[in-house]
């Protein structure tokens, strides 16, 4: 992805309503469920999030958490950092990485409890290559936790992976990891699809607009009532659009 890209599509702004938004609250709350599912605690671990944008995951990680991450843009990287600063996070360190020589950047060398990797393995030429880097990095123990979507409606010119259960079970098996946990959830956004995959226009400011609204009452009902009852309901005339997975050393 050029820089040009996550700049003008993918940078991710700070502010109460923007970290509201569904297309975060979605994959944090996805995440956090199938590390409770798994039953990974983040109390007290290292916490790797490649491609971390706005750092909305890390603002649910318990204070005692020692975070890590990578994003393109230094000025985000400065964000979010200092956000965390302010919130009471003591153990923070946060990178700019440039994507020509990611697999040479000093955090890649480290190993973590939990290595996040949230809608960044659609975008990769080579997302076996990438496993494999991160399998490196888990420490004893550690899971990799990856988001991609799912059946989608209308392409997005910014995806060159097409992904399902089948092609994350091949990655995982090629890059010498297993999947320890699978879901598919998320139907909430199946229809209006298309509207995201779009970069400007109506159609984004519409899909900024039902982000922000589906974000607000996700976080009034909660992770579980959310992906639980809701989900199953809207699944009755609709299809996941997420999937989520831990993976571990084979």
């Amino acid at each position: 992805m050029s820089q040009e890209i996550f700049e003008t599509v993918y940078r991710g702004r700070q502010g109460g309503l923007h970290h509201s938004s569904y297309m975060r609250m979605a994959k944090v709350m996805l995440a956090l469920r199938a590390l409770r599912r798994h039953g990974v605690a983040l109390a007290g671990r290292r916490v790797f999030d490649y491609g971390f944008g706005a750092g909305t995951f890390f603002r649910y990680c318990p204070r005692d958490a020692a975070l890590f991450g990578v994003e393109q843009d230094p000025v985000v990287v400065e964000e979010v950092a200092g956000m965390l600063r302010g919130r009471g996070y003591g153990k923070v360190d946060l990178r700019a990485i440039s994507i020509a020589a990611w697999r040479e950047h000093p955090l890649l060398a480290r190993e973590y409890d939990v290595f996040l990797c949230s809608h960044v393995l659609e975008h990769l030429e080579r997302p076996v290559e990438f496993l494999t880097v991160a399998r490196g990095c888990l420490a004893e123990g550690g899971v990799f936790v990856g988001l991609v979507p799912i059946n989608e409606r209308a392409a997005n010119p910014h995806h060159v992976q097409k992904v399902d259960r089948a092609a994350v079970d091949r990655w995982a098996a090629e890059a010498g990891l297993r999947v320890e946990y699978y879901e598919e959830n998320d139907p909430f956004l199946y229809w209006v699809q298309p509207l995201y995959a779009v970069d400007s226009g109506w159609r984004h400011r519409v899909a900024q607009a039902v982000s922000l609204d589906l974000g607000l009452s996700c976080k009034l009902w909660g992770e579980r009532m959310w992906f639980g009852f809701w989900a199953r309901l809207c699944g009755l005339v609709s299809k996941p659009t997420q999937a989520v997975f831990v993976l571990g050393r084979a």
